[in-house]
C-alpha cells in the first residue's frame, strides 16, 4: 500500500459522502466534503489515514478561522477533546506495565494531594481500572473550559473551588456497578498519575506517550497553541460564531486537554493495534487487548477506548467534543488502517459521521456466513420476540410476531435484506454451536440464538 492508494481512495470517498449513514450502506443521498462543510457551517476539517506499514495520507480543507485565518493543512493543530482520555489511558497503562500503578488497586493508595469522597464525606473504594472504564460512579460532568487567564488548578476543579464552574467531583454511584461516561473519572485519574509519579501531567504524557509514539505536533501543555498561533484552528460554536480568544483552556488535561493533529492521533491507534498483536515495544499484548475489551458485559467501552465490534465492522478508538471542536480517531484492526478527522466547529458531528461511515465501508472486515441449508429454525431475539426462518427454493422466509411472512432479498456479501424495511440479517457460525442470527436496523445490531 502506498500514499497514492490512500489518496485515490479518499479523494473519491470524500467526493461522495453519505448524508444517511444509519443503514451501513451507501445511499443515493451523497455530497462532497466541501458541500457538507458549507451545509453545517464547519470552517475547517483535517483528515489523516494511516496503515500499519507506515504509510500515511493527510489533507486539510477549509480555513482555521479568526482574524488571521489561513488554509487548514495536515499540520494544523486542533483541540483533541475527549480523545485526550484515549491518550491518557495509554500512558496510564504504561505505568501499570512498569509496576508504578496497579489496575485493581484502590486509588487511595496513590492520591496524596486530594481525597475522593462520597456525598456523606466517606471515602469509597475506587480502582484505577474503574476510572479508566468510566465505571467508578463519579459525578456526571462535562468540562467546558475557561478563558486562558481564568482557569483553576486541577485540585480546584476536583474540589469545586476558586474560579471553577463545575461541581466538586464526588462518588455518586456504587463503584463498579455500571458505566457512566464522565470527564470527572479522568480528572481523578490525572491526579492519581501525578501523585504516583511526582511529575506534572503534561511532562508525564510527553515521556510516556507523545515522544515514543512520535506525536510531535501534540501536547497537553495549555500554552502549546499560544506558542504557535499560526498553526491553530480557532474553535466555532454551532452556527459559525467564533470562540472568543479562539479557544478555551482546559485544566482537565486527561479528560479534554490535548492539542493534536489527525496524523498524530492515528499513530497512537496504530501503535495500540500493533501492541494487541504483540508487536509493540511500548505496551504488552495483554494490556493493549484490555484497552479494547468491554469492561462491562455487553458494553462498548474498554480502558479509555470506544469499541465498535459488530460483525463485519470491528474498530476501536475515541470521539471528542469540546467547546468549539469535534473529532474522532479510529483504527480498523483487521485491515490495519486508521482514520482520524478533526473540525473546528461544535457542529461537525454529522460531517464526521459521514466520514467515519465511509471508512467503515472501506475497511470493514468480511466475515464468513453460514450456508443457507443450515440456518432454518426458531430464533429468540428476546423472551417475548421469537423469529422463525425457513428456506424455500434458496430464499429465506422470515416470520416475526404479528407480521406477515416476508421473503428476504439476498445480497452478495451474505446479508439478507427486508424488501420494505431498514432491516438486514446475517447468520454467523458459532464454534460448533447453533448459528447466531444477527439483525441490524438503523445502525443497531442485535443477535438472536437458535432454540
Amino acid at each position: 500500500m502506498d500514499d497514492g492508494d490512500f489518496s485515490q481512495d479518499w479523494v473519491q470517498l470524500l467526493s461522495h459522502l453519505d448524508r444517511q449513514v444509519s443503514s451501513g450502506q451507501l445511499s443515493a443521498d451523497t455530497a462532497s466534503l466541501p458541500d457538507l462543510m458549507s451545509s453545517y457551517q464547519v470552517p475547517g476539517v483535517s483528515i489523516a489515514v494511516g496503515h500499519l506499514s507506515g504509510q500515511v495520507w493527510a489533507a486539510g480543507y477549509g480555513v482555521t478561522g479568526g482574524e488571521t485565518s489561513t488554509p487548514v493543512t495536515e499540520r494544523t493543530i486542533f483541540a483533541a477533546c475527549s480523545i485526550s482520555k484515549h491518550v491518557a489511558a495509554f500512558g496510564a497503562l504504561r505505568l501499570v506495565q512498569d509496576g508504578v500503578l496497579d489496575l485493581d488497586t484502590d486509588v487511595r493508595d496513590y492520591l496524596t494531594s486530594w481525597r475522593l469522597l462520597d456525598r456523606a464525606g466517606r471515602q469509597p473504594a475506587v480502582t484505577v481500572r474503574q476510572l479508566l472504564a468510566h465505571t467508578a460512579g463519579l459525578s456526571d460532568t462535562w468540562y467546558r473550559g475557561y478563558a486562558g487567564d481564568r482557569a483553576p488548578s486541577l485540585v480546584q476543579v476536583l474540589e469545586g473551588s476558586g474560579p471553577t464552574t463545575t461541581a466538586p467531583v464526588r462518588s455518586t454511584l456504587l463503584p463498579g456497578s455500571r458505566f457512566r461516561y464522565s470527564g470527572s473519572h479522568y480528572c481523578v485519574l490525572q491526579q492519581v498519575l501525578m501523585d504516583a509519579t511526582g511529575t506534572p501531567f503534561e511532562d508525564l504524557m510527553r515521556t510516556l506517550v507523545l515522544d515514543p509514539v512520535a506525536m510531535a505536533g501534540s501536547s497537553f501543555d495549555q500554552r502549546f497553541p499560544h506558542q504557535r498561533p499560526h498553526l491553530v484552528a480557532r474553535g466555532h460554536h454551532i452556527g459559525g460564531t467564533g470562540i472568543p480568544g479562539g479557544w478555551r483552556t482546559q485544566p482537565e488535561l486527561a479528560a479534554a486537554g490535548l492539542w493534536s493533529t489527525p496524523t498524530d492521533l492515528l499513530r497512537l491507534d496504530l501503535e495500540i493495534a500493533r501492541a494487541a498483536s504483540g508487536n509493540s515495544t511500548l505496551l504488552d499484548r495483554d494490556l493493549a487487548t484490555q484497552m479494547w475489551a468491554p469492561q462491562i458485559p455487553g458494553g462498548s467501552y474498554g480502558l479509555g477506548t470506544e469499541i465498535g465490534d459488530r460483525a463485519g465492522c470491528r474498530r476501536f478508538g475515541h470521539t471528542g467534543l469540546n467547546v468549539g471542536y469535534t473529532c474522532f480517531s479510529y483504527v480498523w484492526p483487521d485491515s490495519g488502517t486508521a482514520v482520524a478527522a478533526m473540525t473546528n466547529s461544535e457542529d461537525g458531528w454529522e460531517l464526521l459521521a459521514s466520514i467515519r461511515a465511509a471508512a467503515d465501508r472501506r475497511y470493514a472486515s468480511s466475515l464468513a456466513t453460514a450456508p443457507l441449508d443450515d440456518v432454518a429454525g426458531h430464533y429468540v431475539l428476546r423472551d417475548d420476540y421469537p423469529i422463525d426462518v425457513a428456506v424455500t427454493d434458496g430464499q429465506l422466509i422470515l416470520s416475526a410476531p404479528g407480521q406477515q411472512r416476508v421473503t428476504l432479498v439476498a445480497a452478495p456479501d451474505g446479508r439478507h435484506l427486508h424488501p420494505g424495511l431498514d432491516l438486514e440479517i446475517r447468520f454467523l457460525p458459532s464454534d460448533g454451536q447453533p448459528h447466531i442470527l444477527e439483525l441490524r436496523q438503523e445502525g443497531v445490531t442485535q443477535t438472536a440464538k437458535r432454540s
